[in-house]
């Protein structure tokens, strides 16, 4: 957990240097603005806290959508129906990061995929 802490500052701290508007209010102009933070969101759930998979990966992403439109609703960002915004965000976030495994070929494929011979990079095999 101190590693994701350190990891966020860091990038807080680029941003910042760097010129990233850290607007919050940005987040909630459109579901797909929002729909990369929840991406962006469920990545770091998957890589440091719990990795869920198929239909719980979707709930999870819905949720997310959800409880940041809440909060951007109790912030002022949202005067529209916040649910229904929080659920097209969850959504897009969800079947963005589907689409872009498929057009890209990632997110595990098939168990006999590889090439006769074809031997697992070593290099390769420590970054996953």
């Amino acid at each position: 957990m101190k590693a994701l802490i350190a990891i966020l500052t860091v990038l807080a701290a680029l941003g910042a240097s760097i010129g990233v508007p850290g607007d919050l209010a940005l987040w909630y102009q459109s579901p797909m603005a929002l729909a990369g933070v929840v991406a962006a969101l469920v990545a770091l759930v998957r890589k440091h806290l719990w990795r869920p998979e198929g239909p719980m990966a979707v709930a999870l992403s819905v949720a997310l959508g959800l409880a940041l439109a809440y909060l951007g609703s109790l912030a002022g960002h949202l005067s529209g129906d916040w649910a229904t915004f929080g659920l097209l965000a969850g959504a897009l976030a969800s079947g963005g990061v589907d689409l872009v495994r498929s057009i890209t070929g990632g997110g595990g494929g098939a168990a006999g995929s590889a090439p006769a011979g074809a031997r697992p990079d070593p290099e390769r095999s420590r970054l996953r």
